[in-house]
């Protein structure tokens, strides 16, 4: 008798080990078979503390398998509290444990990959043993497309070492693990992928390895780190990488890396000097903004392009919401003044601005601003930083006053003594947008107009006094 086609598919499909029924459970789980040889774990049943075998019999038919994967989200929202991976299993796939209630988790050597999620939002989870065999930490999920976020919300979970196998700390992979402390990086290590510590808010200490070389966009957004140390190997460190990192006090960044990405450490507050080696050419939007208590800056003579407001180092006062900055000195090595660069990602053309960005910035407190902070550059600059864009707003350049008016006379053409001028004729004083703000005949005294810097005329005598 002819056999059907369709019997001919079954039973090549029972040789293959291929029969979508083939399933059965022991101890709690359910199971599912790859091969004639191997199992998945399906579907946790019941149980507290799991260990999920090396090998697995099947009741029915008294075949035994190698148990080698488990399955996507196999212990979904399971109430487990301990588990024991042994060796035999290779894989766990994504979501493998997303909610699970575990608390503690201990691999054998031999799991080789972790996929997309597979510890997700395990809000008991405190520690985790990693085997050396592990090579992959967040494997893509590929409904999404996405990898990484093996521990993300782990909240409770404290500390980890990564094996040494792992070359990338995958996007979110400890996202919002807010009392992760500590973590040891291996030797070899390339790549911090994006938010991969983002609000991780316990970690205040992380050494990065020689081998690193990427970091992704907030890699440590909203993180606790203190005084982070980015080394050279790192060319780029990315837009908003330690943007509000609040509890930072110092950070380093070493000769080699050429480039500071926007918002790169925007709002961290904590602290008061910012240091830029010579190898950095750009500086991006925003790179330091709202870092209000910074006093001193020093950038290296490497830099060529500034963004837009990349040095707004102020912050509205709360019940003014007047700017408020500490900022006293800015230190630049370049012989050549850096530019503003408008080719940084903007919608609409900005205007040259590397310190304001704001509307709460009047132009009277522009003034203010430049009249106040201390601009130094090489001496064999200092004229091209006199005619430059944004650097010729500075009234001291070297610790010498400047406002480009080539007609004002030698200071003791007119006499200022104590903020008095005195005269033989009328006096005039002129803010240095050219309003006239008082007049007196012989003597006029400027401490009456309060601080800033005015212009004094006196016949055709013409002088520049500040007033502090």
């Amino acid at each position: 008798m002819k056999k059907s086609s369709k019997t001919i598919l079954f039973v090549a499909l029972a040789a293959l080990g291929l029969n979508s029924a083939a399933g059965f459970t022991v101890g709690g789980l359910e199971y599912s078979t790859l091969s004639d040889a191997t199992v998945t774990v399906k579907k946790y049943i019941e149980g507290t503390d799991i260990t999920i075998p090396e090998k697995v019999t099947d009741p029915d038919s008294n075949t035994e398998y190698d148990v080698v994967q488990i399955e996507r989200q196999a212990f979904y929202n399971a109430a487990i509290k301990t588990l024991s991976v042994p060796a035999s299993v290779k894989s766990i796939e994504p979501y493998a444990f997303w909610k699970a209630t575990v608390e503690t988790v201990d691999f054998a050597e031999g799991v080789e990959s972790i996929g997309y999620g597979a510890f997700r939002q395990c809000t008991s989870l405190t520690s985790v043993k990693l085997p050396e065999s592990l090579t992959v930490l967040g494997s893509v999920f590929t409904a999404t497309g996405y990898d990484g976020a093996v521990f993300s919300e782990c909240t409770a979970l404290k500390t980890i070492v990564i094996p040494s196998g792992i070359d990338s700390i995958r996007q979110l992979t400890f996202g919002s693990c807010l009392s992760l402390s500590e973590v040891i990086l291996p030797e070899g290590l390339t790549t911090i992928d994006e938010r991969a510590f983002e609000a991780c808010a316990s970690l205040k200490e992380l050494t990065l390895p020689s081998t690193i070389t990427t970091f992704g966009h907030a890699a440590f957004n909203k993180s606790g780190i203190k005084n982070p140390i980015i080394p050279g190997t790192v060319k780029i460190i990315p837009n908003s990488a330690y943007l509000w990192c609040q509890d930072m006090t110092a950070f380093t960044i070493e000769e080699g890396v050429e480039e500071i990405g926007k918002s790169a450490f925007a709002d961290c507050r904590g602290f008061t000097e910012i240091t830029i080696p010579n190898s950095v050419e750009w500086i991006r939007t925003d790179a330091f903004q709202g870092n209000e208590h910074v006093t001193k800056v020093h950038i290296g003579s490497g830099t060529r392009r500034m963004g837009h407001a990349c040095l707004a180092l102020w912050a509205p006062d709360q019940e003014t919401n007047t700017p408020q900055w500490a900022l006293e000195e800015i230190h630049i090595d370049s012989p050549v003044p850096p530019v503003h660069e408008q080719n940084d990602d903007h919608f609409d053309i900005v205007d040259d601005d590397f310190f304001f960005g704001g509307k709460e910035f009047k132009e009277e407190l522009r003034k203010q601003f430049y009249s106040e902070v201390r601009l130094y550059v090489p001496e064999s600059a200092v004229e091209a930083y006199r005619e430059a864009p944004v650097w010729k707003n500075f009234t001291h350049i070297n610790d010498k006053e400047y406002n480009g008016i080539d007609d004002i006379m030698p200071e003791d053409a007119i006499r200022i003594e104590d903020g008095i001028v005195y005269s033989d004729t009328t006096i005039e004083a002129y803010t240095t947008a050219g309003m006239r703000v008082a007049s007196a005949s012989e003597s006029l005294d400027l401490n009456a107009l309060g601080t800033g810097i005015y212009i004094v005329r006196s016949g055709n005598r013409t002088v520049k006094a500040s007033i502090r």
